[in-house]
């Protein structure tokens, strides 16, 4: 990493772009002048000294009343903590919000949609959030199964659910029965000719959750995971069905 990732990352923990760079730079210094401190992070002296203020009212920066006025960073260590606690209290203040106003949101009514999700990570976490709530039954296909995943499926099978992991990959199968859930190796799904089941269509991973939740992925041309799914929804009932139906097919197949 270098200073201006460095300052980049300070600046994703909560600081501004001159406080990031001052603070960089008094750790090379170890104390310094504002003059001294602008030379070293290519900041307007003017601009040092609001920083440094800035900084010591975070509890990063002490100051020296001295003429000129100069100033040392706390440890690096140290520096981390203040900033970690600093930016999970300002998260959790901001969550507490959230879920003060969520909960005072009036119902409305359900509607017909189909929502869409991009990005492996953003689509596993839609997954395991969907198999997680499951109350009867879910069924999972995939040859990936991230520890989001993992955990939703373990969490479904201690609520009761009846949990089915369809897949290809020995690895993900023996995850299925290390959880809990019933492993069914998917040897050659149907084809779309052959008037049984459903048809291959290349998903990346499929979920089906209570015949009333599903999420069906496949990779772009770009290489990036996309979903989409739907809950509560007369889609998602006829596309559960239709998993259903699969599921139920390569089951007995493998039995």
């Amino acid at each position: 990493m270098n200073d201006e990732e460095a300052v980049a990352a300070l600046k994703r923990l909560g600081l501004t772009t001159y406080e990031a760079r001052v603070f960089v730079a008094l750790q090379k210094l170890g104390t310094g002048t504002a003059s001294e401190v602008a030379e070293v992070a290519d900041v307007p002296r003017s601009q040092v000294y609001g920083a440094a203020d800035d900084l010591e009212a975070r509890g990063l920066v002490d100051v020296e009343q001295s003429n000129p006025t100069r100033y040392r960073p706390v440890d690096a260590g140290e520096a981390r903590q203040r900033l970690y606690r600093q930016l999970r209290s300002e998260s959790d203040a901001a969550f507490d919000y959230l879920e003060t106003v969520q909960a005072e949101r009036q119902p409305g009514e359900e509607s017909e949609s189909i929502w869409t999700v991009r990005g492996r990570e953003n689509v596993a976490s839609r997954a395991a959030e969907l198999l997680a709530s499951a109350d009867d039954r879910a069924v999972y296909g995939s040859e990936t199964v991230e520890a989001p995943i993992r955990e939703a499926l373990a969490a479904a099978v201690d609520a009761g659910a009846a949990v089915t992991v369809l897949s290809e990959d020995a690895d993900v199968l023996d995850v299925a029965r290390d959880v809990g859930a019933r492993g069914v190796q998917v040897r050659h799904p149907p084809a779309a000719d052959a008037g049984e089941g459903m048809p291959d269509v290349g998903a990346e991973r499929v979920v089906m959750v209570d015949d009333g939740a599903v999420l069906v992925s496949v990779i772009g041309e770009d290489g990036e995971e996309a979903a989409f799914w739907s809950r509560g929804t007369a889609f998602a009932s006829m596309l559960s069905t239709l998993l259903s139906e699969f599921t139920a097919s390569v089951s007995d197949d493998a039995e």
